[in-house]
């Protein structure tokens, strides 16, 4: 396992300057950096194998990891999507046409011959603590870096990275009056009934949940999980925040479904959800997940240190110095971390084949900072992900869909000034929830 903290010789010298995406509009202006927030690969259920036996009496099919650990195959994934990434950062300018970046050697980063001054440039990946962002992390390296060199940082200490799960390390407080009243049971409840069709059809592929959790809620032993009761639940003396009940359970499904879609060749669930019922399925997650993670209340609690740990970055100013001096910084975390980081800026996407604001595994979150004749900069938005054809192809061979994103905390018409954007990150994040402002 390859990491550092960032005291490290980490940062892989590059040969010149441009983020991802330079094929765009606004040839005039220059790419002179790209920060990435990108979501693990495929993993296994989080869920143990007594709590998916509560959900349906069938077997379920069993991984060759421990629940919620990245898979070979997720790892794969996730090696050749930057493997094409890799491809389109050289073509920006990013990454050298040498395979390996240069300054670095077969031996270790910054063995190699001393670049020129001229060619400061360097790619910083930080991931966080959990297994399946560790290995995501050496998998993003091996399909940019595949003759070995590049390292990643991640957290030096025991316990949750408060980047990424600033309230479960106890640096930040939900505010569960703020919760209940954004998630209010109203609002539960127009879900539960725009969600009723998909919900049903995933309890159908599930059939009768277990004798004990029908009896858990008084009902019928031959009940399924559309006919448990959904509830907001805070939990951990209010430190996570879940939909529980048929919703939850319903979301928790449709996710499985669609990670055992890419994980083997076969159709999932059982053999019954193909590609056209998994996304007739996914809303139920997109929408269940986003109700939980977006709103205010849960997004500047969990999200605010790294929004502004990617502005940051992006404007090279307040950080590390070698997060200061990359030109390609990547943070690989969790969908939850993209839910905030997107729900406080009000970002949102609709990829082909997948729910609105569906966070795919191994997709990313790419913020890019252009540099205009004038000499002012602008921040644009994009969003990628591996599509389902990819996700299930064998050989993970296809294409990846991206959508630029319209930023509606800047001009409608065009991208978001640097101070403009600045001045936003502040005015949304929660002030109690960050350090180093």
């Amino acid at each position: 396992m390859k990491w550092s903290i960032c005291t490290a010789v980490l940062c892989a010298i590059l040969a010149s300057v441009g983020p991802a995406g330079a094929e765009r509009p606004h040839e005039e202006a220059k790419l002179v950096k790209m920060v990435i927030l990108a979501r693990h690969g495929v993993r296994s259920p989080t869920q143990s194998a007594d709590t998916l036996a509560q959900w349906s009496r069938r077997d379920w099919p069993e991984w060759a990891v421990r629940p919620g650990e990245l898979t070979a195959r997720g790892a794969e994934l996730v090696k050749r999507l930057w493997q094409q990434e890799g491809e389109s950062l050289r073509r920006a300018g990013l990454l050298p046409e040498a395979s390996r970046p240069a300054g670095t050697s077969a031996a270790g980063p910054g063995e190699g011959k001393p670049q020129d001054e001229a060619q400061k440039g360097a790619i910083y990946v930080y991931a966080d603590r959990e297994e399946r962002t560790q290995a995501t992390a050496e998998a993003i390296i091996s399909g940019l870096d595949p003759e070995g060199g590049l390292m990643y940082a991640r957290y030096p200490y025991h316990g949750p990275d408060p980047l990424f799960h600033p309230v479960e390390a106890g640096y930040c407080a939900l505010d569960p009056a703020a919760v209940e009243r954004e998630l209010s049971p109203r609002t539960v409840d127009e879900l539960e009934r725009s969600l009723a069709g998909p919900l049903h059809d995933i309890a159908a592929l599930l059939g009768p949940a277990s004798p004990d959790l029908c009896r858990k809620y008084d009902l019928p032993e031959d009940c399924t999980i559309a006919d448990v009761p959904t509830r907001l639940t805070l939990a951990k003396e209010n430190r996570t925040v879940h939909l529980e009940g048929g919703l939850g359970m319903g979301a928790s499904a449709a996710e499985i479904f669609l990670l055992e879609y890419a994980q083997w060749p076969r159709d999932a669930g059982w053999g019954q959800v193909d590609r056209a019922r998994l996304e007739t399925l996914l809303p139920v997650h997109s929408r269940v997940f986003d109700a939980v993670n977006r709103v205010p209340a849960v997004a500047s609690s969990r999200g605010s240190q790294l929004l502004l740990n990617i502005a940051n970055a992006l404007a090279g100013q307040e950080a590390p110095e070698c997060v200061e001096k990359a030109r390609l910084v990547i943070y690989v975390g969790h969908d939850t971390n993209i839910a905030a980081v997107s729900g406080l800026l009000d970002l949102h996407w609709h990829l082909p084949g997948y729910a609105p604001d569906e966070i795919p595994p191994g997709s990313a979150l790419a913020l890019s900072l252009w540099e205009k004749p004038d000499g002012e900069y602008d921040v644009r938005a994009q969003f990628f992900a591996q599509s389902l054809e990819t996700l299930h192809d064998p050989n993970g061979r296809g294409e990846i869909v991206r959508q630029d994103l319209q930023v509606p905390w800047c001009t409608l018409d065009g991208p978001c000034p640097l101070t403009q954007f600045e001045l936003v990150v502040r005015g949304v994040m929660r002030p109690e929830c960050v350090r180093g402002r």
